[in-house]
């Protein structure tokens, strides 16, 4: 926050400069803060154009057709237009500006477009000025302030750093000589040094060579000298593949009686319960049978039973006397 409002400060002194600069000279475009803090082309162009018409300054710089800003539409035209106008104030401030007219088109580096304004309101206020637009015309560029100051220093060497620098050739030259010598002993013990690594490089190179060729011929001479060691090799990596096999058939028929043994327990498995459900469903229906025979009872004793309630005697059948 406290970065943001230092930026909004400086920014709005910068621009308020830039109004105190130009406004004493030109009364449009109007110079508002929006405007200044981000000043599209066609905005520039009407205050070049503008201070032009109030001062004469600048012109003569521009042609015909770069005087209206309606005609400048592509990329490179504005630029070419800024930079003769940034040229124009560098050479009669004596400096170049650090503003780019590529960043001015892309709206960016606003407080050194309002830097580049400030010097073209003092330029201005000189009235104009026809060299510098020949100058301009002509491919002249303003040069850095540091850089003709030192030119101005090496024009005005006394004589005694010329003395100096005669006598620093002088021993510079003796020096030379001895680090020629030197140099002279270097080579020689460099190139000798280069002899002996092109020696043990190329005898390097042969050993390299003859290695794998040494090592081919032993081995076929291993081969001519014992025949039976060859012969047994044969015999022994058979027999590991032979035991490797036996090894995996054990393996497949241990597979299957362990397949079968787990078919023969479920089957036993599965009588059992078959067996249990038998067991239980005959001993229901064992337990259900005599119940039935109680609730139907015998039809023959109920036909002999008297029809009788207790109270009534039951018929006499003895015959009677006379």
């Amino acid at each position: 926050k406290q970065w943001y409002q230092r930026r909004v400060a400086i920014t709005a002194g910068i621009i308020k400069k830039t109004q105190e600069s130009l406004g004493t000279i030109i009364k449009k475009p109007p110079l508002t803060e929006k405007l200044l803090s981000k000043p599209p082309f066609r905005y520039l162009h009407d205050i070049i154009s503008e201070v032009t018409k109030a001062t004469g300054f600048l012109e003569g710089l521009y042609d015909d057709n770069e005087k209206v800003s309606s005609a400048i539409k592509d990329k490179d035209s504005k630029m070419l237009y800024l930079q003769k106008a940034i040229d124009a104030v560098g050479l009669t401030i004596g400096t170049s500006l650090s503003v780019r007219p590529s960043k001015i088109i892309a709206g960016q580096e606003a407080e050194k477009t309002n830097e580049f304004l400030q010097y073209l309101g003092r330029c201005a206020g000189k009235g104009a000025d026809n060299e510098v637009v020949k100058r301009v015309r002509k491919g002249d560029k303003p040069t850095k302030k540091s850089e003709s100051s030192k030119d101005g220093n090496k024009a005005k060497k006394p004589k005694e750093e010329a003395s100096k620098g005669k006598a620093k050739e002088r021993d510079s030259s003796k020096g030379r000589g001895r680090r020629e010598q030197s140099g002279s002993k270097e080579r020689v013990s460099g190139s000798k040094e280069r002899s002996k690594e092109r020696v043990s490089g190329s005898s390097k190179e042969r050993a390299s060579k003859e290695r794998p060729e040494r090592g081919r011929r032993e081995r076929k001479e291993e081969k001519k000298e014992d025949p039976s060691k060859e012969k047994s090799d044969k015999k022994e990596r058979e027999h590991k593949k032979d035991e490797r096999k036996d090894k995996h058939e054990k393996e497949e028929q241990r597979d299957k009686e362990e397949k079968r043994e787990k078919e023969e327990r479920r089957e036993k498995e599965e009588r059992r319960e078959e067996e249990r459900r038998r067991r239980k469903e005959a001993e229901e229906a064992a337990a259900q049978q005599p119940d039935s025979q109680e609730q139907e009872g015998d039809p023959e004793a109920d036909e002999e039973k008297p029809l009788t309630n207790g109270f009534h005697e039951t018929e006499d059948t003895t015959p009677a006397r006379i």
